[in-house]
C-alpha cells in the first residue's frame, strides 16, 4: 500500500475490467476501420494495373516507331509483348529492350500479370474498339474477362 500526499491509501495498477474495456476500444476501432483500409488497397491495386497497362502501351508506341507496326496477337495472352519488348531480338530496327518485367511481373506461362496475379491479354490487330489500334485487358479482381472490373487501354 502507498499513502498519498492527501493521506488516503490505495493501490497502484489498472483492473482487469479496465483492460478488456481498453481492449474492447482498441478492436471497435480495428474493425471500423477495415472496410475503409479494403478499399483503399483495392483502389491501390487497380491504379497499379492501370499503370502497368500505361506502361505496356508506351513501350509499344516506341515498338511501333521502329517497325512500323505493332506485334501480331498470337493468341497466347501477352507472352509475345514480353518478347518483343523485352528482346533480345535479331533485327536491325530492334532498338530495345522498350520495357523491362522482373520477375515477379511475369507468370509462369510467360503473361504479363496484372495486380491480382491474372495475365493481361494483348490483342492486335482487333476491331472491338475504334480508338485504340491494340487492346491490353486485365481481368480485374475477379479474374474473368468481360465482366465490369476489366481494366483495359480503351
Amino acid at each position: 500500500m502507498l499513502k498519498y500526499k492527501n493521506g488516503l491509501k490505495g493501490k497502484l495498477g489498472i483492473t482487469l475490467i479496465e483492460i478488456i474495456v481498453g481492449i474492447l476500444i482498441i478492436l471497435s476501432i480495428a474493425s471500423a476501420s477495415l472496410p475503409v483500409l479494403h478499399k483503399t488497397r483495392n483502389k491501390a491495386l487497380i491504379t497499379k494495373t492501370k499503370s502497368i497497362i500505361d506502361s505496356i502501351e508506351v513501350a509499344l508506341s516506341v515498338y511501333e516507331t521502329d517497325f512500323g507496326d505493332y506485334p501480331e496477337w498470337d493468341g497466347n495472352g501477352s507472352k509475345i509483348l514480353v518478347e518483343v519488348l523485352q528482346g533480345p531480338c535479331n533485327s536491325d530496327r530492334w532498338n530495345g529492350p522498350y520495357i523491362r518485367f522482373k520477375k515477379k511481373e511475369i507468370d509462369r506461362n510467360g503473361n504479363i500479370i496484372d495486380s491480382w496475379g491474372n495475365p493481361i491479354i494483348y490483342k492486335y490487330p482487333q476491331n472491338e474498339y475504334n480508338n485504340v489500334p491494340f487492346i491490353l485487358i486485365s481481368p480485374g479482381k475477379d479474374g474473368k474477362i468481360g465482366t465490369e472490373d476489366d481494366i483495359g487501354n480503351w
